[in-house]
């Protein structure tokens, strides 16, 4: 099967996404597919070797990175347009030949609908990208719209949870097959579960965002005084006003590699995830960070959200009420106490291994596009 992935944003190495897609595309190539990534170069990211050096995988042979510029220069002025990317890709599509097309960019989704209707398309859904607006607004039900028309187009769909499918099956009655899966985790993330951690140190791995809800753990940290948070992600403004307000039990590193970010894990006991329920679009995710602590064999203390009405983890998660401080630390002491089943959150992770969700998204695909190329 040759696969066209379309990623019309610039690699920048900073978001989550990024390594989504490009660990994606290379696990489903060393499965046999032949894939064609097409996305935009940055500043910081202009050769493919860079980026299997971030992200990890083995840059296999089958995987080919096409970059199309989104800049594009007027004289003095330098310009970023989408409108620019999608010039060069119409020139391209062409000369490929894909037996099908994959993305989870609602805009390129659109566009391959409008300019390449005969093009197999799949759509790889991550949220509803219309609420991210009140229904009120405008833009919502331009939106909505347009996401229906996607939807009733493709060939297929993805979503990144079974929360997410069930919301995509009521709001838009798909008609098409329906494939759930979720993140992928690297195996250099399945820590030495026998090196003991220190267990009065948590941490907190991800963006910064407010429906993250690192203010309640920060709030939590006030009522553990005997524990200390180490908390990864973040830059800029957010960062320094959440530094200022936090009390001296909690350490903000900010970004950091991969390989950094593996002894931090192995230090902690716990990982948390105070995810708050609002606004509606935060509760379609599939947190990666879920992967990360249980590859790493730690306990968790997560906001009950929908994501986790379909998933079977046990004895090493402590699921409690979002937004309240006092319920994040009482689930903190209550699963140290009960204990960290180490070894079945490491089983249950393992099932993650991108090598696995390489081969099974491309089943999905070849059952929508066939095997052909």
């Amino acid at each position: 099967m040759k696969l066209l992935y379309i990623f019309p944003e610039e690699f920048s190495g900073r978001f989550a996404r990024e390594y989504h897609v490009y660990r994606l595309a290379e696990s489903m190539a060393a499965a046999g597919c032949k894939v064609t990534l097409v996305a935009a170069p940055s500043a910081q990211l202009t050769q493919a070797s860079q980026l299997s050096e971030l992200f990890g995988g083995s840059a296999h042979e089958r995987l080919k990175i096409i970059w199309l510029k989104r800049q594009i220069s007027l004289g003095p002025w330098k310009i970023r347009s989408g409108a620019w990317f999608y010039r060069q890709l119409d020139r391209l599509i062409p000369s490929l030949k894909p037996d099908g097309v994959f993305t989870m960019h609602v805009k390129a989704a659109d566009y391959l609908r409008q300019r390449h209707p005969s093009l197999p398309l799949v759509f790889e859904a991550h949220e509803i990208f219309a609420d991210n607006y009140p229904e009120t607004d405008a833009k919502h039900r331009r939106l909505l719209e347009t996401e229906r028309q996607i939807y009733s187009h493709v060939r297929g769909v993805t979503a990144i949870s079974s929360y997410l499918g069930q919301c995509l099956q009521s709001r838009f009655n798909l008609q098409v097959p329906l494939n759930i899966q979720h993140d992928g985790i690297d195996e250099a993330m399945l820590l030495d579960a026998s090196v003991e951690p220190d267990t009065h140190e948590l941490i907190y791995v991800g963006s910064l965002q407010a429906w993250k809800g690192v203010p309640v753990a920060i709030a939590a940290m006030r009522l553990l005084p005997e524990f200390h948070l180490t908390v990864i992600g973040g830059e800029g403004k957010p960062l320094e006003q959440l530094r200022q307000n936090a009390p001296a039990n909690v350490t903000f590193l900010g970004q950091m590699s991969r390989e950094a970010l593996r002894h931090r894990l192995q230090k902690a006991s716990l990982g948390l995830m105070p995810n708050r329920m609002e606004p509606r679009n935060a509760l379609y995710t599939f947190p990666l960070k879920l992967l990360e602590y249980s590859a790493a064999g730690k306990g968790i203390v997560a906001s009950h959200i929908p994501v986790f009405d379909s998933l079977p983890v046990a004895d090493w998660v402590n699921l409690v009420p979002s937004d309240s401080p006092e319920a994040l630390a009482a689930g903190v002491r209550s699963r140290l106490e009960k204990g960290i089943d180490r070894p079945a959150a490491q089983a249950w992770a393992a099932q993650f291994l991108w090598q696995n969700q390489g081969a099974t998204m491309k089943s999905f695909l070849e059952s929508i596009f066939g095997g052909g190329g």
